[in-house]
C-alpha cells in the first residue's frame, strides 16, 4: 500500500519533528473500550486486540516511508473499527495519515479525488489555500499536542480548521478539516521535557513560531497516525461572510461589498458559470432612483447613455411592481426580447439565459437580482431555492444601501444647506441631549444656541461693475434677436404679401432705435413682450403653413435658444464667466476652511452674492476643549489677508480665458472687539446679539459700495485689497502684515491711507488699501 506525500519543499517544515506509525495508542484505546462489558461491541474489539498482538513485531514504530502493504489485513482492522459501516468511499472525505506529516496511507475515493493529482501524490496545497495559513494551522496543531499530553496545559484551538478551496470545474468551496490526534503519542527525547515559563506563555500569548525558541519541537517526536476527516461547511461558510459583509458594508466599501456578494451567489446556488448582479433601488422623495456606481457592469442597465438608461429602469420598475416574482427567460431570444423591451441589450453581451428576482419586503421593491449565463437553458427555476438562507441578508444589505444614501444626502443637506459645522456641532448635539434628557411632558423650545467673546473676520470678493455687465449682455441679446427680426420679416415680405408684416417690421425697427446703450427700468420686459405676443405667434404659423418659407423661419428658430425662447448667447456667456470666477473663489475657500481649522477651531460661513463673501468666528466658546490664545486670531488675520491677495491673483489669471473678461475687488473689515452670536433657527444661520454688536453688521451690510471721502472714487479697486478699520490699533495691527507680505513680494510696496465718506448710522472709518502682485513668479506662501 502506497503512502501518499505532498511536496516537502512547499511547506518545508516536516524535519521539525520526527513522527513514525504506530499502533500501540489506537490499541490502548481499544483495551479501555473493551474492557466495559455493558459495550455490545467489546467483544469485537478484544478480537483486534488479538489479532494485533498475536504479532509483536508490527507494535514496533513503523518508519513513514515503509511499504506497508504488509500491514493491509491489519489497517483494514484498524479502518472498521474506527470508520462506522455506513461510510461511504465515494461520498464521504477522510484518511489516516502520518502524525505532523503531509502523509496520508488509508484514504476514501473523495478524498483522493479532492486532495491528490490524479492520484500519484498529495496537492500540498489546494488552489485558493494560503501557504502560509497551512503551515501556522500545522504549528499551532503540533504545540497544542505538546503542551496538552507534555506539559498538561490546555489550549483553547480547535482541531477544525476551514479552507477556500477552488475544484477543477471552476466552483469555489469551503472545507473543514479535522485532523484527530487521539491516536498519538507525545514522547520526549531525554529524561526531562524542556522548562516552560507558565507566567511568561500567559502573558504574551506567544504565537507558534515564538514558542520553537521556548520549547524546540526537536526535543520530542511522535508515535501513531491521525485521523483526516473533511467536510463541506461551504453553504454555512458562505452564510457567515455574508452576515459579516452586510454588518461591516458603509459609505466607503458599498460598491465593493456588493461585487463581493455577487461572486459568492453563483457557489450558494451551485451554478459557477452563472454571473450575478445586484442592483438596488433605494427611494428619494418616495421614488425609486438609480444609483451610477452600480449600473456599470450590470446587463440591462450598463449599456447605453443615461437617459436610456433611466428609460429602461423605469420600464423594470413597472414591471417588478405589476410582477414582483422572479422572470425566468432559459433561452433569450426576439420574442423575449420583443415582450420586455428593457432586455434590448442582453445578446449583446451575449447572455443567452436570464433571470430577473425582484427583492422584495412588505411589498416594496429594494433593488433586484440578476442571474446571467451566456448558454441557453443553463437557468432555470430549480436553483433559486438555495438562495432562500441568504435573501433575509440580501433584503438587509439593500435596506442598509437606503440608511447609506440619507446619510450621504443628509451631509450634502448640512454641508450645502445648513449652518452647522463641526466646529460648533458639539453645541447642538449638547443642547439636543439636554433636550431629551427633559421629561416630554415639560418640554419646551429648545435652549438657544449662543457663543459669547467671539472675535469676527469679514471678507468680501465682488465683481466689479457686474450689473453693468448683465446689463449690457440683456441689451445686446435684445438687439441680436431684433436685428434677426428684422431679417426675418424682410425675407417673408420678398414671398407673401400681408400689411402686418409692414407694421410688425415698423416696430421692429422703432424698438432698435430706441434701445438705449443702458436699459432703462422695464425696457427688457417690453421687448421681451413684443417679441413673444406678437412676433413668435405670426412666425410659427407661418413655418407650420407654408413649406417656401420654413426654411428661413427654421434658421430663425434654430438661433433662439430653446429653454429660454429667446436669443441668449451674451447672457449665457455672461453667466458662465461669473459661475467660473465663483466656482474658482469657492473651491478655493473650501479648501482652506479645512486649513484654517487645523491650527485653532473656528466657524466659517461663506455666501454667494454677485460674487463672494464669508464670516469667520474664533474665539474660547467655540472650541470648548482647547484653550484658546489671541495669537490664533492674529493668525487668522495674516491668512485673510493673504487669501485675498491668492485671491485676486486667481481670478485675474482665469479672467482672460472667459468670454465676458470680469474682474474682481476684495475687501476686508477689521474688527478688533469680540461679540456674541446667537443661531436664528428660521434663517439657519448665526447673528449678532447686542446693540454694540448690531453696529458690526450695519458696517457689513454698507460698505460694499462705500467711497473714498472728498473724491467720489469707490474704495474697493481691481487688483487691490481694501481693509476697512476704526480705531488706530487695528491699521497698526494690518500694518504689520502688509509689511510682511510686501517682503515676500506678495504686495506691492506702497500703503494708501483713506477716510471714508459717512453713511447712515456709521462715522469715523477709515481704510488701507494695498496693490497685489499679479506676477506668476511669486514664491510659495
Amino acid at each position: 500500500m502506497k503512502i501518499l506525500t505532498g511536496h516537502t519543499n512547499a511547506l518545508q517544515d516536516d524535519k521539525l519533528i520526527e513522527a513514525n506509525i504506530s499502533f500501540v495508542p489506537f490499541l490502548r484505546f481499544l483495551k479501555e473500550k473493551a474492557a466495559n462489558d455493558q459495550d455490545p461491541r467489546s467483544s469485537f474489539y478484544r478480537l483486534i486486540i488479538q489479532k494485533f498482538e498475536s504479532h509483536p513485531e508490527i507494535l514496533n514504530p513503523i518508519s513513514p516511508t515503509a511499504d506497508l502493504s504488509v500491514y493491509k489485513e491489519y489497517l483494514d482492522l484498524l479502518t472498521a473499527a474506527i470508520f462506522p459501516i455506513t461510510t461511504d468511499t465515494t461520498r464521504d472525505i477522510y484518511g489516516i495519515g502520518v502524525p505532523f506529516k503531509f502523509a496520508i496511507f488509508y484514504y476514501s475515493e473523495l478524498f483522493r479525488q479532492m486532495f491528490t493529482e490524479n492520484g500519484s501524490g498529495l496537492v500540498t496545497v489546494p488552489q485558493g489555500i494560503s501557504v502560509a495559513k497551512v503551515k501556522k494551522d500545522k504549528l499551532t496543531w503540533l504545540y497544542k499536542l505538546i503542551l496538552e499530553r507534555v506539559y498538561n496545559f490546555p489550549v483553547n484551538y480547535q482541531n477544525e480548521i476551514i479552507h477556500h478551496i477552488e475544484l477543477p470545474d471552476g466552483s469555489k468551496r469551503y472545507v473543514k478539516v479535522n485532523i484527530d490526534p487521539r491516536f498519538v503519542d507525545v514522547k520526549i527525547k531525554g529524561d526531562t521535557p524542556p522548562p516552560l515559563d507558565y507566567d511568561n506563555y500567559c502573558s504574551y500569548q506567544m504565537a507558534p513560531d515564538t514558542l520553537q525558541n521556548i520549547i524546540p519541537p526537536d526535543q520530542f517526536y511522535l508515535e501513531g497516525f491521525v485521523i483526516w476527516t473533511v467536510e463541506d461547511v461551504t453553504q454555512t461558510e458562505i452564510l457567515n461572510n455574508i452576515k459579516g459583509l452586510v454588518m461591516n458594508m458603509q459609505a466607503g466599501n458599498e460598491a465593493e461589498t456588493y461585487r463581493t456578494l455577487e461572486k459568492m451567489i453563483p457557489t450558494v446556488m451551485d451554478c459557477p458559470h452563472v454571473t450575478a448582479h445586484i442592483v438596488p433601488f433605494p427611494k428619494v422623495n418616495g421614488k425609486n432612483v438609480l444609483e451610477e456606481q452600480f449600473i456599470s457592469t450590470d446587463p440591462i442597465l450598463g449599456i447605453g447613455h443615461k437617459k436610456q438608461q433611466q428609460h429602461f429602469f423605469h420600464l423594470l420598475i413597472e414591471h417588478a411592481a405589476k410582477q414582483p416574482t422572479p422572470l425566468i427567460i432559459p433561452a433569450v431570444n426576439e420574442a423575449t426580447i420583443s415582450q420586455y423591451p428593457f432586455l434590448k441589450y442582453l445578446p449583446i453581451k451575449n447572455i443567452q439565459s436570464f433571470i430577473l428576482f425582484p427583492i422584495t419586503h412588505k411589498k416594496e421593491i429594494l433593488g433586484v437580482l440578476e442571474l446571467a449565463s451566456s448558454q441557453v437553458n443553463m437557468l432555470s427555476a430549480e436553483p433559486l431555492w438555495r438562495l432562500e438562507s441568504i435573501y433575509p441578508l440580501m433584503v438587509l444589505m439593500l435596506n442598509r444601501s437606503m440608511s447609506i444614501l440619507d446619510s450621504r444626502i443628509n451631509e450634502v443637506l448640512k454641508d450645502q444647506f445648513t449652518a452647522l459645522q463641526p466646529s460648533v456641532e458639539w453645541k447642538f448635539t449638547e443642547a439636543a441631549w439636554n433636550y431629551l434628557l427633559t421629561p416630554a411632558e415639560e418640554r419646551k423650545d429648545i435652549e438657544n444656541i449662543s457663543f459669547e467673546e467671539v472675535y469676527p473676520l469679514y471678507g468680501a470678493i465682488d465683481i466689479r461693475n457686474s450689473s453693468v455687465q448683465q446689463g449690457n449682455a440683456i441689451r445686446e441679446d435684445l438687439q441680436e434677436q431684433l436685428e434677426l427680426i428684422k431679417s426675418t420679416l424682410e425675407t417673408i415680405a420678398k414671398e407673401i404679401h400681408l400689411p402686418l408684416l409692414e407694421e410688425l417690421m415698423f416696430k421692429t425697427e422703432d424698438l432698435l432705435s430706441n434701445l438705449s446703450d443702458h436699459l432703462t427700468a422695464g425696457e427688457d420686459l417690453k421687448v421681451n413682450e413684443f417679441m413673444e405676443q406678437e412676433i413668435q405667434p405670426v412666425l410659427e404659423h407661418l413655418c407650420e403653413g407654408s413649406e417656401s418659407l420654413k426654411p428661413v423661419l427654421e434658421s430663425y428658430f434654430s438661433k433662439i435658444d430653446k429653454a429660454e425662447g429667446h436669443v441668449f448667447r451674451h447672457r449665457r456667456e455672461y453667466e458662465e464667466s461669473l459661475s467660473t470666477i465663483n466656482r474658482a473663489i469657492s473651491q478655493y475657500l473650501e479648501k482652506e476652511r479645512l486649513y484654517i481649522q487645523q491650527s485653532f477651531p473656528c466657524y466659517f460661513e461663506k455666501y454667494r452674492t454677485d460674487g463672494i463673501e464669508y464670516t469667520i468666528y474664533i474665539g474660547q466658546s467655540i472650541a470648548h476643549e482647547k484653550k484658546f490664545d489671541y495669537l490664533y486670531l492674529r493668525n487668522l488675520r495674516l491668512w485673510q489677508l493673504s487669501s485675498m491677495a491668492k485671491i485676486a491673483r486667481l481670478t485675474h489669471k482665469i479672467s482672460p480665458r472667459l468670454k465676458i473678461p470680469l474682474q474682481t475687488t476684495q475687501m476686508i473689515l477689521m474688527h478688533s472687539s469680540p461679540i456674541t452670536i446667537s443661531f436664528r433657527s428660521d434663517e439657519r444661520r448665526f447673528d449678532v446679539e447686542g446693540a454694540y454688536n448690531i453696529r458690526y453688521e450695519i458696517i457689513k451690510k454698507r460698505i460694499d459700495k462705500v467711497h473714498v471721502k472728498d473724491t467720489g472714487e469707490r474704495l474697493t479697486q481691481p487688483g487691490t485689497i481694501a481693509m476697512v478699520y476704526s480705531y488706530v490699533r487695528e491699521m497698526e495691527e494690518l500694518r504689520k502684515y502688509i509689511s510682511f507680505l510686501q517682503s515676500k513680494n506678495i504686495l506691492l510696496p506702497d500703503i494708501e491711507m483713506l477716510d471714508l465718506e459717512e453713511l447712515q448710522g456709521v462715522s469715523g472709518l477709515k481704510a488701507l488699501r494695498v496693490r497685489v502682485n499679479m506676477e506668476d513668479t511669486l514664491p510659495s506662501a
